[in-house]
């Protein structure tokens, strides 16, 4: 999900820029209260209390100090293993066939694990935000801004991302709001906050976990799946890059521009995300169960059954709804999203709600199960023509519609 200065700002002016962003955030972050409501997630507050972060750490590192490849790397494996050992003492814990005693024990396991991890979160967004750098400046996604520059500079903070909760008219799939709310509500209050949104009988609502946002610095989820996690760090710097495109500056101008924008950040997420993790491999890989992440509309799921396509079982779905939908019957679209919902759970993939809503949201994703934009495979077919993923952006960087997708295929 995702942000936004200028192409050929002088170096002189960069640097003044991020002087001010680390000395009023670190002023901010000390003296000024800006905590999240019962509910609500609190981005300004957000910016200001982690912006200064990245930058103290640089402008501190002939102290502390550099980090062989081998430090590094064991400190990015040791992180991503913490994060397994977390979630499976977490699992424990909340397991209602756990003992008293066991579930004390991986309470009290999983309170001194966040500790160890608390004290490496910092130093391991510096590496992967140094690594991704390198990454994209070998890919030539750079500004002439004095210099080749990766602009903005990659920087990420660790932490639960924010949800989000979706309201679309339960007469069509179409996105009509979206708000930020704390990462992590309980169950019931999610199930409050979703009951008052409907209560005009008019609205479908869905509170949806996310697996990252652009806020600056983008926040990333602790997940122990690798690859994934450098895959999201390369979509949140994508819409951050973006920003200071037509593109991206028109993210929220329509529906399709949105698609758009986020169609294109997974797709260069996953390419920057996959050239990272072929030169930065994990030294060695967590041997704990995997949490399927929930980004761009994947079902959190166990392994399905065999003979389940989930994509194709959901985009027929979407076309199903939608012309109940057209056809004014809201209740046959409702039950028929119920009846494939119990049957995707019944078959290894669990969808906590399925409705209008979280088609409106899923949609964002033209290459997602949950979209039958035709976005995403002319994006693909654009791709599949540029030589570089270089090539590719600069093309689409510059898009102001769908039709101007359109010309590019021409």
């Amino acid at each position: 999900m995702t942000f936004r200065a200028g192409r050929g700002l002088p170096a002189a002016v960069f640097a003044a820029l991020v002087l001010v962003a680390v000395a009023w955030s670190s002023v901010a972050a000390a003296f000024v209260p800006l905590p999240d409501g019962a509910n609500e997630f609190n981005s300004a507050g957000f910016v200001v209390r982690h912006a200064w972060v990245k930058f103290a750490l640089l402008a501190t590192q002939s102290v502390r100090g550099t980090m062989s490849r081998a430090e590094e790397d064991a400190a990015v494996s040791r992180f991503f293993a913490l994060n397994g050992m977390i979630a499976q003492q977490e699992r424990i814990a909340g397991d209602a066939q756990s003992a008293a005693s066991v579930a004390a024990d991986a309470r009290a396991e999983s309170a001194a694990l966040r500790g160890e991890r608390g004290d490496l979160k910092n130093t391991v967004a510096s590496i992967l935000d140094g690594r991704l750098t390198r990454v994209i400046k070998k890919a030539g996604l750079t500004r002439r801004i004095g210099g080749d520059v990766v602009w903005p500079p990659v920087n990420i903070e660790f932490q639960q991302p924010p949800a989000v909760l979706v309201k679309s008219p339960r007469s069509e799939i179409k996105k009509s709001s979206e708000s930020l709310l704390q990462g992590s509500l309980p169950i019931a209050r999610v199930q409050a906050i979703e009951s008052d949104a409907e209560r005009d009988g008019k609205t479908s609502a869905l509170v949806v976990e996310i697996g990252g946002i652009a806020e600056y610095p983008a926040i990333i989820p602790f997940d122990e799946d690798y690859h994934f996690i450098l895959q999201d760090i390369a979509h949140e710097w994508t819409h951050h890059y973006l920003f200071f495109t037509p593109l991206g500056r028109a993210y929220f101008d329509s529906a399709k521009l949105t698609t758009l924008n986020e169609t294109v950040a997974n797709m260069v997420g996953r390419e920057l995300g996959d050239m990272l993790f072929a030169e930065y491999p994990l030294a060695q890989a967590p041997s704990f169960v995997t949490i399927a992440p929930i980004a761009s509309g994947a079902a959190a799921a166990t392994d399905a059954a065999a003979g389940i396509d989930f994509t194709m079982e959901m985009r027929d779905l979407r076309r199903q709804v939608e012309s109940l939908l057209a056809a004014g019957k809201i209740d046959d679209a409702e039950r028929a999203m119920e009846e494939k919902r119990l049957f995707l759970a019944a078959n290894g993939y669990y969808i906590r709600r399925l409705n209008q809503a979280y088609f409106a949201f899923h949609g964002s994703y033209a290459d997602s199960a949950g979209s039958i934009d035709p976005i995403g495979p002319k994006l693909d077919d654009l791709r599949k023509r540029e030589a570089s993923l270089r090539e590719f952006v600069s093309v689409v960087r510059g898009f102001g519609s769908e039709g101007d997708l359109d010309l590019a295929l021409r």
